[in-house]
């Protein structure tokens, strides 16, 4: 993951690479929820003219991200407690259904690293680099599955997700959160399938809880009019 999101784009494929890039800064908060966007500050930042960030922020609209707004512009989209909530409840029915299929034939080299890392993990340590661990992981039950459907579509959710579970991880104890991943993993690799999706759930529901708890004590990250 790159540590400088907004830092110049050099590609042959000029528009694929800037929306990367402004998708990135979104995700990792560098481009907080609410914030309006300015075609001409992009396209400095990123050394392009405004035509591939223009077009970033029309593809990034269609996904949910970014919200257009009649004679006023591009805003990062701001959810609603509900938005997370029904986000939330469609990652759990996919995810456990991802996992079904991680199940049956599971990566294990790749847990392996996973659960190594997670035991590694301490109060202390980043929370930003955490999240990216954690969303590392997450994409792996996602691609093992090989449906690409099905990845496309988990993959929009958590983008939609990560708009502000990124500020929401702060003060959490992280090694509660890790702990969590390495049941999972040792699940999986046990071959109890259903108790790894009881973890699962369990898992995406206190995170869910935790995201609710930090949004309605910062209303500034959510559409009150929702």
């Amino acid at each position: 993951m790159p540590a400088r999101p907004l830092s110049p784009a050099q590609n042959l494929d000029l528009r694929q690479i800037v929306y990367e890039k402004i998708k990135e800064a979104i995700i990792e908060g560098i481009i907080p929820p609410g914030e309006r966007l300015s075609e001409v500050d992009l396209a400095e930042q990123l050394m392009v003219s405004r035509t591939p960030v223009r077009e970033a922020i029309r593809q990034l609209a269609q996904t949910g991200l970014i919200t257009l707004v009649p004679r006023k512009g591009a805003y990062v989209t701001l959810p609603t407690i509900k938005d997370v909530r029904d986000l939330y409840e469609l990652r759990i029915t996919l995810e456990v259904l991802s996992l079904e299929h991680v199940c049956a034939n599971p990566p294990r080299e790749q847990l392996e690293e996973f659960r190594n890392l997670f035991q590694s993990v301490k109060d202390t340590d980043d929370p930003n680099e955490y999240l990216r661990g954690d969303r590392a992981f997450h994409s792996m039950i996602r691609e093992a599955t090989g449906n690409r459907f099905l990845g496309s579509v988990l993959n929009n959710v958590m983008d939609l997700i990560h708009l502000c579970r990124h500020y929401s991880i702060e003060g959490v104890p992280l090694s509660h959160s890790a702990q969590e991943h390495v049941k999972l993993i040792s699940a999986i690799l046990d071959g109890e399938t259903d108790l790894a999706k009881d973890k699962l759930r369990t898992h995406l529901l206190g995170a869910l809880e935790a995201l609710v708890a930090f949004l309605k004590k910062h209303p500034e990250f959510i559409n009150q009019e929702g």
